[in-house]
C-alpha cells in the first residue's frame, strides 16, 4: 500500500482555514478548496512508492491488472472513482454532470473539432460520468435536485412578476417538459427582471408567513449578495436546500442539479471532471448541453445517516463505480476490525489516529487527513485505533 499526497485545488470559493485545520498544517493565506486523492490525469495524487514519489495514475497504468485486479481492470480500465476532501467557504457553481453516454459523445465531438482541454469553453474533459456523494465531516449544506412541481409552482406564483411566464409554462405543460420550459424562461430573464425579482424576494424573506417562502427567498438573497446579478440566485427557487449533520451523506445521480454552499466533507465521485454549469459562476455556461444533461423526472438524490454506534457502516449507492464505508475500530471487540470490500481502495483517516494492517504484514499509522492507496493485491485489511476511517472501494459486480 502507498501513502498518498493529495493534489491541492485553490479555487476561489474554498476556505482559507478549514482544510489547513483538518490537515493540521499552517494556513498560507490562499483558499484551499479541494484535496484530490485519486488518479484522475488532470490532478493525480502522489503515491510514495519504494522507488520514490510517483503520480498514482502512473502507478496504476504500470500494471493495471495487479493494482486494480482483473475484475475492475476489465470493467473500467482505470480507477473508477475519485476521492476528494472538500472545503467550500461560499457556494460552488450551480452545476450538473452528464451521463456516461452523453459524456463520451461530447468528449469525442470536442476532440474531433480540436477544442483544447485548456479552452475555457470546453464542456467535456473526459469520457466518463460523475455520480457523486458527499459525506459530512462537519455541518454541510447544498442545493440539491429539483423541488416537487407543486412547490416550484407555489414559489413562482408567490413572487410573481417576471416569473409569471415560467409558472404558466409549468402549469400548462406536463411532467418533465413543464420544468424544462420554466427553467429555460428563467435563464432568459434580463437584468431589470432579475433586479425586480430579488427586490420582491428581499421583502418576502422577512415578512411572509409561510416558512417555505421565507427560506427560499432568504437563499436567493444570500446567493445574490455573493454573486450579484447571477441568474443562479433565481434558479435556486427550483432546488431543494439540503442540510447535512456530521455522519450524514447525500448521493446525487447523473443529471441532478446541485450547488454546495458550505461546510467540510469527503466527496466520492466517478473518476471524471465533467461539469456543466447553470449559474453562480463567471465561467462558461453551455446552455444547450446543460439542458440536455439535466434529469427533470425526479429529485434524483438520497440522504443517508451512518449510526454513530456502529463499527462499520457501508454506503452503497446505485452506481457500479464505488461504495463508501465508515469505520470506528475502537467500537469493535479488541479495538480492531476488518474492513469490508476488496480490490483497489483509498483510505482516509477522518478523525484521531488509525492503524492499518494487511495480511502481507504491511503496517501504516494514519492521522486525520492522511490517506493510503491499497492495490487489489492486498487482500484483507484490518484497522485499529481511536479514530474513524473512510474507505472507498468498488462493490462486487
Amino acid at each position: 500500500m502507498y501513502r498518498l499526497t493529495g493534489t491541492r485545488r485553490s479555487y476561489d470559493w474554498g476556505s482559507a482555514t478549514a482544510m489547513f485545520e483538518f490537515l493540521d498544517t499552517t494556513p498560507d493565506g490562499a483558499p484551499f478548496a479541494e484535496l484530490w486523492l485519486g488518479a484522475h490525469p488532470t490532478g493525480p495524487a502522489t503515491a510514495q512508492t519504494p522507488g520514490g514519489p510517483e503520480p498514482l495514475d502512473h502507478v496504476i497504468s504500470t500494471d493495471t491488472e495487479q493494482t486494480l485486479g482483473k475484475d475492475v481492470s476489465a470493467r473500467f480500465g482505470q480507477l473508477p472513482y475519485l476521492v476528494k476532501l472538500l472545503a467550500p467557504a461560499r457556494p460552488l457553481s450551480m452545476q450538473v454532470h452528464p451521463n456516461r453516454h452523453m459524456a463520451a459523445a461530447g468528449y469525442r465531438d470536442e476532440e474531433r473539432r480540436g477544442v483544447l482541454l485548456t479552452d475555457p469553453t470546453r464542456s467535456f474533459k473526459d469520457e466518463h460520468n460523475k455520480p457523486e456523494m458527499v459525506y459530512a465531516v462537519t455541518h454541510f449544506e447544498g442545493l440539491v435536485g429539483f423541488r416537487d412541481r407543486e412547490e416550484v409552482s407555489f414559489l413562482l406564483h408567490t413572487i410573481a412578476g417576471p416569473l409569471d411566464p415560467a409558472r404558466n409554462a409549468l402549469q400548462q405543460e406536463p411532467g418533465e417538459q413543464g420544468l424544462r420550459s420554466a427553467l429555460e424562461l428563467m435563464l432568459n430573464l434580463d437584468t431589470p427582471q432579475v433586479v425586480e425579482i430579488l427586490q420582491t424576494a428581499g421583502h418576502l424573506a422577512g415578512s411572509h408567513p409561510e416558512p417555505l417562502i421565507r427560506s427560499a427567498c432568504a437563499t436567493m438573497e444570500e446567493l445574490s449578495q455573493l454573486y450579484p446579478g447571477d441568474i443562479g440566485a433565481i434558479i435556486s427557487l427550483m432546488l431543494n436546500r439540503v442540510k447535512l449533520q456530521p455522519g450524514q451523506l447525500v448521493f446525487l445521480a447523473d443529471g441532478v442539479p446541485h450547488a454546495y454552499l458550505g461546510g467540510f466533507g469527503l466527496e466520492v465521485m466517478g473518476n471524471s471532471d465533467n461539469v456543466l454549469r447553470l449559474g453562480l459562476t463567471t465561467k462558461h455556461i453551455d446552455v444547450a448541453s446543460m439542458l440536455k444533461a439535466l434529469d427533470f423526472t425526479a429529485s434524483g438524490f438520497t440522504v443517508e445517516t451512518a449510526p454513530s454506534d456502529q463499527i462499520t457502516h457501508i454506503f452503497e449507492p446505485p452506481t457500479p463505480e464505488y461504495a463508501l464505508s465508515i469505520t470506528h475500530p475502537h467500537l469493535a471487540p479488541g479495538g480492531t476490525t476488518e474492513l469490508p470490500g476488496h480490490g483497489p481502495r483509498v483510505l482516509v483517516c477522518l478523525s484521531g489516529q488509525v492503524t492499518v494492517q494487511t495480511t502481507a504484514g504491511n503496517n501504516e499509522k494514519l492521522s486525520r487527513g492522511q490517506a493510503l492507496f491499497v492495490p487489489a493485491t492486498e487482500k484483507a485489511i484490518r484497522v485499529g485505533g481511536c479514530g474513524s476511517m473512510a474507505q472507498t472501494f468498488v462493490p462486487e459486480n
